[in-house]
């Protein structure tokens, strides 16, 4: 093997192997931390390989015997999922300690999962064969139970049954719709020939497939009406592992779909349809459901489920600027929920709850952090200086050409989820207890550090979006090549 191929493979493998030593020697002092550290960077430095290969010679790049198919899509998956496990693996070191003191001897085991589960998710992005894709998808979601149910009391056991049972059985139908997909070609499906194989389909099998494959990946990104299993798993997991949840894991998901759904999309206006339809419904429900809600980290689940139903519209839409803003819309998405949630972990290291009538009782002056949750409100509400806008508006004006009703329902949702958030943040963070801001609450420097990253990176790309433009565009014509 040459050195270039033990550099691009190092996405996946250096994660996955120190996922091992962890697991070996991670109890003893900050080793899990370092090899966590680590690992992730030599993750970083490959897939930057990557992208400096791709854009020296503006092509996509196919690896052993077309195995590994890699293209400007891949790239800013695997660069999401890696800041994701950086910042996850940062916040997690004094969060943890605190509030899962007592299963200190399991902490090497969270950290190991959290490696593993990038590497399998970084090996899905460059997988070539759908099969694979779907392996390698399916071992990152079963890891994902254990960091759910890492607490080990009754919540959490249920949240973890109900993802596995979920998401699980829900990305069976995806398999289903690769197996078809299988015998009506008579070959392998490939993702770097599949838009031809899908364009060759009968009609009916055609329409078959494309349903399979909305069933699974709306089941694993949690749109409604698949999404039963999120609102609890990301409340009972811890709030590091959410953020990986939301920033990273649920994202397969829309990487399934980009790479499938989207191209009979492309091919097939019924597809489309019911992508929009199912998508609107997200948006709509997912919004009205955060209303009401007494457990914080709910509240922001269902704000999320309406935000996923943007990306999720914008993935069917036949056109760069949606395919552009959807792209754009999934890293924005990861941003906020980073925010939202690292913020709320705060708030539980400090109170102890995530109930909002018991925050509002107990909680002290933490100035930061009430900012950053003000950041991650409005940007959900996509108001501009912040990314959120610019995706929201290219979603809202590529879905206004066809879908006007659509486009209509997208700001109706954001104004309806800006206002749940807002109306809580506003509740708990400039109640009137005289006690209560008489009191300081300490947060680590790691905490606020994760926090404020996120909220920073929201402003940047809103105010300074040439920074990300050339991933967010490469992206969108690798996307937008398989499927035409």
């Amino acid at each position: 093997m040459s050195f270039e191929s033990i550099i691009f493979s190092l996405s996946f493998i250096a994660p996955m192997l120190a996922s091992l030593l962890i697991f070996l020697f991670g109890k003893k002092g900050f080793i899990k931390e370092g090899i966590s550290f680590f690992a992730i960077i030599l993750s970083v430095v490959s897939t930057s390989s990557y992208w400096h290969y791709i854009t020296l010679n503006n092509n996509t790049l196919l690896l052993y015997e077309e195995s590994f198919y890699i293209d400007g899509f891949s790239i800013l998956m695997q660069f999401m999922v890696e800041a994701v496990a950086l910042l996850v693996i940062s916040y997690s070191a004094r969060y943890i300690e605190k509030l899962y003191f007592h299963k200190k001897e399991k902490f090497h085991v969270y950290y190991g999962v959290i490696l593993l589960s990038t590497g399998f998710m970084n090996l899905a992005f460059i997988l070539n064969n759908l099969f694979w894709v779907y392996i390698t998808l399916e071992l990152s979601s079963i890891l994902a139970v254990y960091l759910i149910v890492f607490n080990l009391n009754k919540a959490t056991l249920k949240a973890g049954f109900k993802y596995l049972i979920f998401v699980n059985v829900g990305i069976l139908f995806s398999l289903l719709g690769i197996i078809l997909l299988f015998y009506a070609t008579g070959k392998p499906v490939m993702i770097n020939n599949i838009g031809q194989a899908v364009s060759n389909l009968p009609y009916t099998i055609a329409l078959i497939c494309a349903v399979l494959f909305i069933i699974g990946f709306f089941t694993k990104s949690g749109l409604i009406p698949f999404h039963l299993w999120l609102p609890d798993a990301y409340a009972e997991a811890p709030s590091a592992v959410t953020v990986f949840l939301a920033g990273a894991v649920t994202k397969m998901g829309f990487y399934g779909l980009a790479r499938t759904v989207t191209i009979f999309a492309f091919h097939y206006e019924e597809i489309k349809i019911l992508v929009i339809i199912l998508a609107a419904l997200s948006m709509l429900l997912g919004a009205l459901l955060a209303f009401n809600q007494k457990d914080i980290k709910k509240l922001i689940a269902y704000c999320s489920i309406s935000e996923m139903g943007f990306i999720g519209a914008a993935l069917a839409l036949k056109s760069y600027e949606g395919i552009f803003g959807g792209v754009f819309q999934i890293v924005n998405h990861t941003l906020i929920k980073g925010v939202l949630f690292f913020s709320v972990g705060a708030i539980i290291y400090a109170c102890g709850t995530r109930k909002i009538e018991e925050i509002k009782e107990s909680i002290g002056k933490i100035p930061v952090i009430g900012i950053t949750f003000f950041i991650g409100a409005l940007a959900v509400g996509g108001m501009p200086l912040f990314a959120s806008f610019l995706s929201s508006i290219t979603i809202f004006l590529a879905l206004a050409k066809e879908f006007l009703w659509a486009a209509v329902i997208l700001i109706i949702a954001e104004f309806i989820s800006v206002i749940a958030l807002l109306k809580t943040a506003i509740y708990i963070f400039w109640q009137k207890n005289e006690h209560n801001k008489a009191q300081k609450s300490f947060i680590p420097f790691t905490i606020i550090f994760c926090t404020l990253t996120c909220a920073v990176l929201i402003i940047l790309f809103g105010i300074y979006p040439e920074i990300i433009y050339p991933l967010i565009d490469s992206a969108t014509r690798g996307i937008i090549k398989i499927a035409g």
